[in-house]
């Protein structure tokens, strides 16, 4: 994978947090201390998506 392409997935896609998230937890151990920012990057994507999403269908609406 290309360097620019890996950095620019890094910071978007959610799954890459996930697998780094799952090992931390389930490989070594980490505790909430350790995660919180790996959880954070998640939410912060997932409200991301979550706020595009929504704009999209308020425009299917009509309302926005």
């Amino acid at each position: 994978m290309p360097e620019i392409l890996r950095h620019v997935m890094w910071w978007l896609a959610p799954t890459t947090h996930f697998v780094s998230l799952a090992q931390e937890v389930l490989y070594r151990g980490a505790g909430l201390a350790t995660i919180w920012p790996t959880l954070l990057a998640i939410a912060a994507i997932g409200a991301a998506f979550l706020l595009a999403a929504w704009y999209r269908f308020r425009q299917s609406l009509g309302l926005a």
